[in-house]
């Protein structure tokens, strides 16, 4: 836990030593079997599985810088995306017509992603949840052959190392990327808020990642914690600097750089294209003019994240041919679903004064108790600083609730988390902390009831501002486009306050403090909503599997993460999601680069 952690046990390459200075000539030979765009949690563990093989080359370029000290480390420090120094890029949506704010407008909400080797890994909540398996089944059922659960479920034991769970047929102990649960309550409100859970006829699940979880309950998720105590991203399982040093010489890592296009190669049509490699600049615009090419025997994988990878396809000439013939770029292929279908879970808060002793913001207003929980941290490794985000998290069917706001069950079966349709669509998440854009002063202790709706059916897209590729992608989060998304978020608040009002009811100090004035009152409620939506920074499925004549949305990859009609091209991250899963999105996004290296393996096996 000592906070003395070095950059300079991690080699990474100068765009010198992995790339052609341009201009240059498209025809050289190649350089690298395998060139991975983006370092981001499914880049890191491609560029791991595919460099086992000790006859391939792979070079991995990330957008960002090492994220690797002390800070960067510590579970609870590090969750914080707005601290000095994360490793961040952010940005405003598009407004949105269907959300409004007080005063009439149309609300924009800020996009958040992690720059940096981890990628979103690096700031996020550390949450290990896979999502239910009817997720899966019901991806298979869209026509996906393969991405059922059944067949995806070695690849999570396959990366996992349970620190507290027990080895099972779909627990893994032996695998890179370390996760943990935590039972302990460190918060007074915890008890409080699982009690009026069970109150409200939430009984408690033991593990969410098992395949039989019921779709209602209460739950402690596993958190990427290592068994030191600290976060630990896929970049720290899969790419530690041992394993960097003994492949120095066929995998080469490539920071602080941009891929601002991919060379496509023509034979003639459309129907015979091929990436042949990748242009990239040094991100520090400074030094803008400096532009590199690299060049793949084999393949590039493009695994950007769900924004970027759409924009840098875009900028190739891979998209909707009206969008980028507006934006003065060649169309190499005009392919409707690059950029569209984008999903996020959408969120409403519903913030709380409490003691400030039950409040992470204790931190903040007493140097005292905050240099004790640094102390606590350096000696133990327990305390605070090492509690993930949330101690308790609720799933539950908005279906399920009857007019007083419990759920109601009638038959067991309707619990099968197996079968989507029975898969939960909300998640509340009670945080000791202030979770709004609001200012609030420090003088009061904050708790917060995030309410997610987690099975959205609104879908946004992600399209180029400019032809500039260091120009912010315009994001269209599109929230409420489909009224259904509104009705069914309103029953979370509603449940949210009935939360709230059970741990009143049973002495703890619980006030109201940005809440909605009148529950009863839908236009009321709305406006609230409205007020107080979220982001909760998981975008999906802007490049998704699927058929490219797909009637109810044009598929971009195949079950192979190929692109349609490109050769030698892949995109592996959460970007290919047919559809957005109800679970944080970290390790479904390493469950596909596993499958995605195991796909790439096979294909050049034969």
């Amino acid at each position: 836990m000592w906070p003395f952690t070095s950059k300079d046990d991690i080699v990474v390459c100068t765009p010198e030593e992995v790339g052609t200075p341009s201009p240059h000539s498209p025809h050289r030979q190649p350089t690298f079997d395998y060139i991975i765009v983006g370092g981001g949690p499914a880049g890191c563990c491609l560029a791991s599985r595919l460099s086992e093989d000790p006859a391939v080359t792979v070079l991995l370029l990330e957008r960002g810088p090492i994220a690797n000290g002390w800070a960067d480390r510590v579970p609870l420090i590090s969750s914080n995306p707005y601290r000095e120094g994360a490793p961040v890029g952010r940005w405003w949506s598009q407004p949105m017509p269907m959300c409004r704010s007080p005063d009439g407008r149309s609300q924009s909400l800020e996009v958040v992603c992690g720059e940096a080797l981890g990628g979103t890994s690096t700031i996020n909540s550390m949450f290990y949840t896979r999502g239910p398996a009817g997720d899966y089944n019901r991806w298979e059922e869209l026509g996906n052959k393969g991405w059922g659960y059944a067949d995806l479920e070695p690849y999570f034991v396959k990366s996992e190392t349970t620190l507290s769970h027990p080895a099972s047929q779909y627990r893994g102990k032996q695998g890179p990327w370390q996760n943990r649960t935590f039972r302990n309550n460190l918060w007074r409100h915890t008890k409080h808020v699982i009690r009026a859970a069970e109150n409200a006829g939430i009984k408690p699940m033991d593990d969410i990642n098992s395949p039989s979880a019921p779709s209602v309950g209460h739950v402690r998720q596993d958190a990427a914690i290592d068994s030191t105590m600290r976060r630990q991203t896929p970049f720290h399982a899969f790419l530690p600097p041992r394993l960097i040093r003994a492949r120095k010489d066929r995998l080469k890592i490539c920071t602080n750089v941009l891929a601002t296009r991919l060379e496509l190669a023509t034979e003639g049509s459309e129907e015979a294209i091929r990436a042949t490699g990748v242009h990239f600049e040094v991100t520090d615009y400074r030094k803008a003019g400096r532009r590199f090419f690299a060049c793949a025997r084999r393949e590039v994988i493009v695994c950007a994240g769900a924004l970027a990878s759409p924009q840098l396809l875009q900028l190739s000439g891979i998209g909707p041919r009206a969008h980028l013939e507006a934006k003065g770029i060649p169309v190499v292929r005009d392919m409707p679903g690059v950029g569209n279908y984008l999903q996020d879970h959408v969120a409403v808060t519903l913030t709380f004064e409490v003691p400030m002793d039950d409040s992470m913001h204790k931190l903040q207003v007493s140097p005292s108790k905050a240099i004790k929980e640094v102390a606590i941290y350096l000696l133990t490794g327990g305390g605070l600083l090492s509690y993930p985000f949330q101690a308790v998290t609720i799933y539950l069917r908005s279906d399920l609730l009857d007019k007083d706001y419990n759920v109601s069950i009638s038959d067991p079966k309707v619990l099968d988390s197996r079968m989507f349709s029975n898969c939960a669509d909300l998640e509340v998440m009670p945080a000791a902390s202030n979770c709004t854009d609001h200012d609030i002063p420090l003088d009061k202790g904050l708790f917060t009831f995030i309410v997610g709706l987690i099975r959205p059916k609104s879908r946004g897209t992600v399209r180029l501002a400019t032809s500039n590729p260091r120009a912010r992608p315009e994001v269209d989060l599109a929230f409420f486009t489909d009224p259904d998304d509104l009705a069914r978020l309103k029953k979370g608040v509603r449940f949210g306050m009935r939360l709230a009002n059970d741990m009143r009811e049973q002495g703890y100090p619980i006030k109201g403090l940005i809440v909605p004035e009148k529950l009863d009152d839908d236009a009321s409620l709305e406006a609230f909503i409205n007020a107080n939506v979220r982001t909760c920074y998981h975008y999906t499925s802007t490049c998704r599997m699927g058929k490219e004549n797909d009637p109810d949305g044009p598929g971009v990859v195949d079950t192979n993460l190929k692109v349609h009609g490109v050769q030698g091209l892949r995109v592996c991250d959460a970007s290919v999601f047919p559809e957005i899963l109800g679970g944080h999105t970290m390790a479904p996004v390493v469950l596909v680069a596993e499958k995605c290296a195991d796909l790439i393996k096979e294909t050049y096996r034969k």
